[in-house]
């Protein structure tokens, strides 16, 4: 039975299903604070902020969740008065909004090796911190890998690993309280029932490629720029979804397949992919620049890295990137994950040959009558409106078995 006020995970719920809970959950946060929000207002942003902290540190119990994820509302967070790192960033997110305090959710590892967000809080735009689990108002236990992402993205990207957010191991209470299992390419492909007729070479390649670091943050790359549409280009991928997913026996769905396996062989998991272009496809496109990247691209002309990397951060942050000296201006916007600028430069080795290979593989998409939309940068303006994610919801069942294999390989021999 479903208790009022919480929405129930099943057992070992994956991080698609969690994230669709917190979507779903946001907007009702912020309806049952309504009208109790105005009681954490102080004078200043900082004072607001310190009701916040105060009320759930020393009014709720922390409690982690244990196999059965939970996404509490603030309703049933009152009630129980019980609740752990999700559900007191959903309050304080729901609180936040309602004053009109910009903010955003803080995605938090504190392993070297492992970028995997093992705790969540928040974190308002002019910097105050939010985390009554760590127990000190303002203040933080400094992340080994940091992301944060605004709320009005309402957004939890795939991770990589099994690991929860929740446990902060002797800096906080611990437990598995946070956003589920993590599902990896290769649980994607088993499910499929092709993982053992996937070549050796593919099989490694996803193994080695999916814990490794310059991989883990071009994959993440990659998937902002299409949760922001750079260059119209998440219109141009889910427009080939869409009529692969209605009809196995199209160019479009061998092509889609030939995209997954690419995905596969990069260390992810195409259902992220496909989470990060549905969102995208909602979204007015940005990066007039990274429109013309890619179209560059599609004809064969030649792009230099910089010109790469230049187009990609304008799209995604609205900021201007140098390639000759490596200044980089302008205001930032706030990318849809991936925020770390330094990343993208980092990672371009991994992320720009990624994007190469879609555009070769999705070219016929591009023809005239079918081509990206050719927008102007939106660089001041943010477009990460929340679309519907109906089509999120969508399972992706192409194939499976040995027809698998063949749609897979079909026109690779020559």
């Amino acid at each position: 039975m479903i208790k009022p006020g919480t929405t129930a995970i099943k057992a070992n719920a994956t991080n698609s299903e969690l994230q669709n809970a917190i979507e779903a959950a946001a907007a009702q946060a912020v309806l049952q604070t309504k009208t109790i929000a105005t009681r954490y207002k102080g004078k200043t942003e900082l004072e607001t902020c310190k009701k916040i902290f105060d009320y759930l540190k020393n009014q709720l119990n922390y409690k982690a969740d244990g196999v059965n994820q939970q996404v509490r509302l603030p309703s049933g967070l009152m009630r129980t008065m019980q609740g752990d790192c999700k559900s007191y960033a959903l309050y304080t997110s729901a609180i936040l909004t309602n004053l009109g305090i910009p903010h955003a959710l803080c995605y938090a590892s504190y392993d070297e090796k492992d970028p995997t967000p093992t705790h969540i809080y928040v974190v308002t735009k002019s910097g105050c911190i939010i985390d009554a689990v760590y127990g000190r108002f303002n203040s933080e236990k400094k992340p080994t890998f940091k992301k944060l992402k605004n709320m009005n993205i309402s957004y939890i990207a795939g991770m990589k690993s099994k690991r929860r957010i929740g446990n902060m191991g002797k800096y906080g209470t611990g437990g598995a309280c946070g956003i589920g299992k993590i599902e990896t390419g290769k649980d994607w492909a088993q499910k499929l029932g092709i993982w053992d007729s996937l070549p050796a070479g593919v099989r490694f390649n996803h193994n080695k490629n999916v814990i490794l670091l310059p991989y883990i943050g071009g994959r993440e790359v990659v998937k902002a720029l299409l949760r922001k549409n750079s260059g119209g280009f998440a219109n141009a991928l889910a427009k080939v979804y869409e009529i692969a997913r209605a009809n196995n026996n199209t160019p479009e769905f061998k092509k889609y397949r030939e995209l997954e396996l690419l995905w596969l062989q990069k260390g992810g998991n195409p259902d992220d992919l496909r989470v990060a272009f549905q969102e995208g496809n909602s979204k007015t496109p940005t990066g007039a620049k990274f429109n013309e990247i890619l179209t560059k691209q599609k004809n064969g002309q030649s792009i230099s890295v910089g010109e790469w990397i230049q187009a990609g951060i304008s799209a995604a942050f609205g900021k201007k990137y140098d390639p000759a000296t490596g200044k980089i201006t302008g205001t930032n916007i706030g990318a849809t994950g991936a925020d770390d600028i330094p990343l993208w430069i980092t990672t371009a080795p991994v992320w720009i040959p990624i994007l190469k290979e879609v555009v070769g593989i999705l070219r016929d998409a591009f023809k005239p009558g079918n081509t990206m939309p050719d927008p102007t940068d939106n660089t001041n303006n943010n477009n990460d409106q929340q679309g519907s994610t109906s089509s999120m919801l969508l399972p992706i069942i192409l194939v499976g078995g040995a027809a698998a294999a063949y749609f897979i390989f079909a026109g690779k021999k020559k």
